[in-house]
């Protein structure tokens, strides 16, 4: 099979026609935060319907002896819309969602002594969880290299490789595991990951991708980026319903990920249990990895056989990833010229960085951390952006995602083929609004 990208004018206009058109957003709710969570037009959730349904007619031979041949082509699907050819689909797996994937990695790597990690501060919430349980357990040094965002792409890469380098020199040390973002969650921004992985590598580091935010948002060819190991949720930008995304690990390094998460049924231990020698069954022993993840416990993975149907949706409603990439793009950098212009503040950007080659925007919200008059007083500085989501979407049906970084707060904006400049200007006004009301304290009112 062979993904064709269609570069055709989208059926219905993209922005406020396309969400009535096809998407099923309550009345009463404006979508400022596709990042988060993503979202799906119709005709995917029929097709993920119609899957539950044959599941639930015939459940015992829709999974014990039909399921694998089902999610072969959308494995397929994914991998070619990922830049591998055929040879290397089973390079590729689904797994419910990024986080399940890098944590994969993590629990998987025989870690010795002296085995650094690599990372920067901005590296994912749930990610940082899992090296810390990496530095707990293991003893594990985690490396956070501080560069403050924005910055430049040059700055950046001579810092990550800079550090690399450093702990490389000192006896015993080496990096074992480099960790780089497609597109940073939040605050949302785009990274040169394709200067990165090659780089860090150079430096001898096993390079994980952590493409949460990648397959249908930025362009993505692992035949030319060749990483070690890549996760990318097909539920926020491809329009696969929840969770679903895929997890590449290199043929190269396929034995070093003996086990899921959960280990399950095609686990093969080197010995069994009693300490019994093991038959090895050579003949599986090509598709032993991508077999493992196929099944790891009953679960509802029908999520997983819908990517045709998502693909359909891009290329045959919308006019292809082009047309979806430049409408996301413009909207989402539009979006937020007009909101800086409300909130009279401005954008997160760097000359010389790709920070903004993506469907986010960061801009600066007019607050101030301090104890004077309309300042926000640092002690209770962590409600705001809870207040914010629960306020908007209660009195005006928005959700604001916003963030707290190095003191300074961001919305970001999200960009997508059903919001339109008009929608984040509405949410630019309600935003200026609550900002006034937490600078006068209602966010510790209660």
């Amino acid at each position: 099979m062979t993904i064709i990208y269609h570069n055709t004018e989208p059926s219905t206009p993209f922005g406020s026609a396309m969400r009535k058109a096809h998407f099923s957003f309550g009345p009463h709710y404006t979508p400022l935060n596709h990042g988060s969570y993503g979202a799906y037009p119709v005709s995917v959730r029929r097709a993920h319907e119609a899957a539950r349904t044959a599941m639930d007619e015939a459940p015992d031979p829709f999974i014990a002896l039909e399921y694998h041949d089902r999610l072969l082509p959308h494995r397929r699907i994914a991998a070619q819309a990922l830049g591998l050819g055929e040879e290397s689909v089973d390079e590729l797996v689904f797994v419910p969602n990024a986080t399940t994937g890098s944590d994969t990695v993590l629990k998987n790597l025989v870690w010795e002594a002296g085995d650094t990690v690599l990372c920067y501060e901005l590296v994912y919430d749930a990610l940082a969880m899992g090296l810390s349980w990496v530095q707990e357990t293991h003893g594990v040094g985690v490396h956070i290299v501080r560069v403050a965002w924005p910055v430049s792409d040059d700055e950046l890469v001579e810092a990550m490789v800079g550090a690399a380098r450093e702990i490389n020199a000192q006896p015993g040390r080496r990096v074992r595991l480099a960790i780089v973002d497609t597109v940073i969650s939040m605050p949302g921004l785009r990274v040169p990951f394709e200067r990165l992985v090659p780089a860090l590598q150079a430096e001898g580091a096993l390079v994980l991708v952590d493409g949460a935010h990648g397959v249908g948002h930025v362009d993505i060819d692992l035949s030319v980026l060749k990483p070690d190991f890549l996760v990318t949720n097909l539920h926020k930008w491809f329009f696969v319903p929840r969770g679903c995304a895929a997890f590449y690990v290199a043929r190269r390094h396929q034995h070093l990920i003996r086990t899921t998460l959960p280990t399950s049924h095609k686990f093969r231990p080197k010995r069994e249990l009693g300490d019994a020698a093991v038959e090895v069954d050579k003949e599986g022993e090509g598709r032993a990895f991508a077999d493992m993840f196929d099944f790891t416990g009953t679960d509802d993975t029908t999520a997983w056989l819908c990517v045709e149907t998502a693909l359909d949706f891009r290329n045959n409603v919308c006019g292809g990833q082009k047309a979806i990439q430049d409408y996301s793009h413009k909207v989402a950098q539009g979006s937020a010229v007009v909101a800086a212009d409300i909130l009279d503040t401005d954008i997160m950007d760097c000359p010389g960085s790709c920070l903004r080659d993506c469907f986010f925007a960061n801009v600066r919200l007019p607050l101030e951390l301090g104890t004077g008059p309309g300042q926000i007083d640092p002690a209770h500085k962590n409600k705001v952006s809870d207040w914010f989501k629960a306020t908007g979407y209660r009195e005006s049906g928005m959700y604001f995602q916003t963030c707290l970084y190095r003191d300074v707060w961001y919305w970001r904006i999200s960009g997508m083929i059903y919001v339109d400049v008009d929608d984040f200007r509405r949410g630019a006004q309600v935003l200026k609004d609550l900002c006034a009301r937490v600078r006068d304290g209602e966010h510790i009112k209660g």
